[in-house]
């Protein structure tokens, strides 16, 4: 029992299953980027109820599928109520980046009594594997998916070794 001028303490949910499940495939997915995960934080993907949803921040992210061929690396967004010039993709320092915004379409006119669907700008961003050759990146946007291709390539190794010389 709280007395008056206690402040009840409130701890955050855990569950063990879902827990040790996103930390093994946080583990997976730095083991084969070779650093911190690209797709963190993994809840965003747990709690997904459709396009565009809430990640840990916040922020609206859309739902994708990574999928890793001998050739390519093949990413696949799902971006419905987007048109191809709603959406840009940059990349910067290995970066991927994804953006967009879906507007609002209701009309003025009536009273709105429900609205389930998602609206606002979105941002994913990953950190791309040496693997993937960037000058050969390509994107295709067809009915609400956009498909971008991630040739792959051999790692350029970047050491060398450095005469030391005296002075």
């Amino acid at each position: 029992m709280l007395e008056d001028n206690q402040t009840p303490q409130i701890t955050p949910r855990t569950n063990p299953l879902t827990d040790n499940l996103r930390r093994e495939m946080e583990t997976m997915m730095s083991r084969f980027f070779g650093g911190a995960s690209p797709f963190f934080p993994m809840d965003s993907a747990a709690q997904r109820t459709g396009f565009p949803s809430l990640d840990m921040t916040g922020a609206v992210s859309p739902a994708i599928d990574i999928n890793e061929t001998d050739a390519a690396i093949e990413l696949t967004a799902e971006l419905p109520g987007l048109a191809e010039d709603d959406v840009e993709i940059e990349l910067k320092d290995r970066r991927l980046t994804i953006r967009g915004q879906k507007n609002v379409t209701h009309d003025s006119g009536g009273d709105l009594h429900i609205s389930e669907r998602s609206y606002g700008s979105f941002a994913r961003t990953m950190t791309l594997p040496d693997t993937v050759d960037v000058e050969k990146i390509t994107a295709e946007f067809d009915k609400g998916v956009l498909q971008i291709t991630m040739p792959k390539t051999e790692p350029k190794d970047p050491s060398r070794k450095i005469k030391v010389s005296s002075k």
